[in-house]
């Protein structure tokens, strides 16, 4: 393997069919070092021209020219790694791989649907097979082979929740001591109210098997390449609790005493909202957080269909930004088609990689430091779709775990979020089901932030005092209870005035969101309420206590999972959040982000490292931030502020100012911040 030259470490993914092989390959090596690629990963057998479950012939045939890669690569300095594009199958597009593997066992859905070409993961038939497939991978000893994220028990078009195969069915019966029809399990998987007991037996076994399946892939690559490392190009981990995925236990199958290489799903593969990227940078610190230490992490960069129509290059340089602002080790690039298209066909591509790369280079050297991202805390666990409780009616992806938009509620109103120890915490949906009462009790203990539904699980668990409620009814749907107008920030106490109105029809305006009917206890101060359409007062919105654990809860009664959109956010609801984030953490905020003249849509960060702070600002929307402002707690002074440059070079501006007042810092930058153009900060502290 060639050294690391840089901390921007760029993975490219990149096809070369047969027919066009030669003149691509030289396209490769003249392109890739005045694209600054260290890496070229290799997809073989791809999108739309492959050929279901790769026929055992042509992939001989194709592990020759492999061959010429990595020669090739050798060669020019670049390292060579593989990537097959299926390993179970992500689709059928009309192939059947039942014709090319004879006796091929292939998913069947949880409604019955039946795949030609996604394969069972425990068939004994498809594993003699892709043994023989990745054997001759693994013979050109691959730096790195990726397993694509079709290795998971969802999403295989046709069928979208499997598998239900007659092997897994067995399987399963077995384990009950009974034998058991494919309706009946789906029926009490999905069962409403208290879990059936068999959807834990269930997510348990699928768990099993699908470590049981990644390992038994890096044992036949290990056998014949010791030294290739196994990467994983994952899903959202709010998807995978619905497989029950357990992650430690899934990566050290796939590791098998080796590194483990990891990518997140950095999604946006067509640009629609630079708000997306919000789901962007959750994906990598949620990923992150569910793998054990020490994993390289390379986002997945994407567009679909491989064009600027897809993705421009701004675009994608953001992408590229936000990877390496959240201290990824290199961004996995995917963006030229996979039809045998030269790649100087859209030369602006290449171009932006090549002259970017200093500036991405300083960011990385930078946020790649040991250290913490700093602000409220969010909840993940594996187990959440063991113990949540479905509505009658609700299907089977109602099981994946709630949680997200309160996320995306957080970081657009400048509270950045982390999946690390802090002193508020965050909790929407029902994820606290999966936390034991030793563990509620530590959150109830300091600050805690919860929607309607995730107070109504507190109230279950016999928690209503400790969140200052003699109880709060059922999620119903807010035009159930009459003519309401709109949430009143009237509190004081929080910053809030009479007729600061805010609407209630969420999350659009012809919307009817559900909200929780809140019964405080008298000392428990009522923050923000309904208003009918004279403007007099009603129903509590949200609520602030203390209790008798020392701790601050906020309950903010709607529910998150069908309230937040974009008539949620307005300058009042930046406003009172930040102002219940200084309360909660009894004024001692990791970080609040604000900008003059109305900044809105920020992504921004705190991350602490050993005697220094890293700043950083995305602004997801096209006007542009006139200047930024950071409100940080810490005990120490800044020595001093640094600015990263388009060169990539970290130094003293002008445009940067910091003043201390006691435990808060407020770190100014005076510059416009456009969308393509992304703030990066280092505060240097005095020791």
């Amino acid at each position: 393997m060639a050294k690391k030259k840089t901390h921007a470490w760029y993975a490219f993914r990149r096809t070369l069919p047969p027919w066009r092989f030669d003149e691509l390959l030289k396209e490769l090596t003249q392109q890739l070092p005045r694209y600054g690629v260290d890496e070229v990963i290799i997809k073989v057998d791809t999108e739309e021209f492959f050929h279901g479950q790769p026929p055992l012939g042509w992939m001989k045939n194709y592990q020759k020219l492999l061959f010429r890669i990595k020669k090739e690569m050798d060669r020019i300095g670049v390292v060579f790694s593989i990537n097959p594009w299926i390993t179970v199958g992500h689709c059928d597009r009309g192939r059947d791989s039942r014709k090319i593997v004879p006796g091929l066992r292939t998913m069947v859905g949880h409604d019955g649907v039946e795949c030609m070409t996604c394969a069972c993961p425990i068939d004994p038939v498809w594993r003699k097979h892709v043994a023989k497939v990745w054997r001759l991978y693994a013979e050109t000893k691959p730096h790195v082979i990726w397993i694509e994220d079709d290795i998971r028990t969802f999403g295989h078009r046709p069928i979208q929740y499997g598998c239900f195969c007659p092997l897994h069915m067995k399987a399963f019966s077995d384990r009950v001591g009974k034998t058991v029809k494919r309706e009946e399990l789906v029926a009490a998987i999905v069962k409403p109210g208290r879990p059936h007991p068999w959807r834990k037996v269930w997510l348990d076994m699928q768990g099993e098997l699908m470590a049981d399946t990644v390992g038994f892939l890096a044992k036949t690559v290990h056998a014949v390449s010791p030294e290739t490392r196994m990467g994983l190009m994952s899903s959202n981990p709010v998807n995978h609790c619905m497989e029950g995925r357990k992650w430690r236990d899934f990566a050290a199958a796939l590791a098998d005493g080796k590194p483990l290489y990891s990518r997140p799903p950095m999604g946006n593969y067509s640009e629609g909202e630079l708000r997306g990227f919000y789901y962007s940078h959750n994906s990598i610190k949620a990923t992150r957080y569910c793998l054990p230490d020490g994993v390289i992490e390379q986002t997945e960069v994407e567009n679909v269909p491989f064009t600027k129509y897809a993705n421009s290059v701004n675009f994608t340089f953001v992408e590229m930004a936000i990877s390496f602002a959240f201290g990824s080790h290199g961004v996995t690039m995917n963006l030229f088609d996979h039809c045998g298209t030269p790649m100087q066909a859209d030369p602006e591509v290449g171009a932006m990689l090549g002259a970017k790369k200093p500036f991405l280079d300083g960011l990385a050297k930078k946020a790649q430091q040991p250290g913490s991202y700093r602000g409220v805390r969010l909840l993940h666990h594996d187990r959440s779709s063991y113990v949540k409780r479905l509505a009658k009616g609700d299907e089977y992806g109602r099981l994946a775990e709630d949680g997200y938009p309160m996320m995306q509620a957080l970081e657009t109103l400048g509270i950045p979020t982390t999946y690390e120890a802090s002193n508020v915490v965050a909790a929407a949906g029902q994820t606290l089901r999966t936390y034991s009462d030793a563990e509620i009790r530590e959150m109830l203990s300091g600050g805690l932030l919860l929607d309607g539904a995730a107070a109504r699980v507190l109230i279950e668990r016999g928690f209503a005092k400790e969140i200052g409620l003699k109880d709060a009814s059922p999620l119903v749907p807010m035009d159930s209870l009459g003519a309401w107008s709109a949430e009143e920030f009237f509190n004081a106490k929080f910053g809030g005035k009479q007729q600061n109105f805010m609407s209630s029809r969420m999350p659009g305006l012809s919307g009817n969101p559900s909200i929780s009917l809140l019964k405080p206890l008298p000392k428990t101060q009522i923050v923000s309420r309904l208003v009918d359409p004279d403007a007099k007062p009603g129903y509590p919105v949200m609520t602030a206590c203390e209790n008798s654990l020392g701790g601050r809860i906020v309950v903010h009664a709607w529910d998150f999972g069908n309230s937040f959109g974009k008539t949620f956010l307005n300058p009042i609801r930046q406003e009172q959040y930040q102002s219940i984030i200084r309360w909660l953490s009894r004024n001692k905020p990791a970080i609040l982000v604000r900008g003059d003249s109305g900044g809105v849509y920020p992504l921004a960060f705190r991350k602490d490292c050993d005697g220094e702070t890293l700043l950083g600002l995305f602004n997801l929307s096209l006007d542009p931030w006139p200047s930024v402002e950071y409100e940080l707690t810490d005990t120490r002074k800044p020595l001093r502020l640094e600015l990263l440059s388009p060169s990539g070079k970290w130094g003293a501006s002008k445009l940067l100012r910091a003043t201390k007042k006691g435990k808060q810092v407020v770190v100014r930058c005076k510059t416009t911040v456009p969308f393509d153009q992304p703030l990066f900060i280092r505060v240097i502290w005095k020791t």
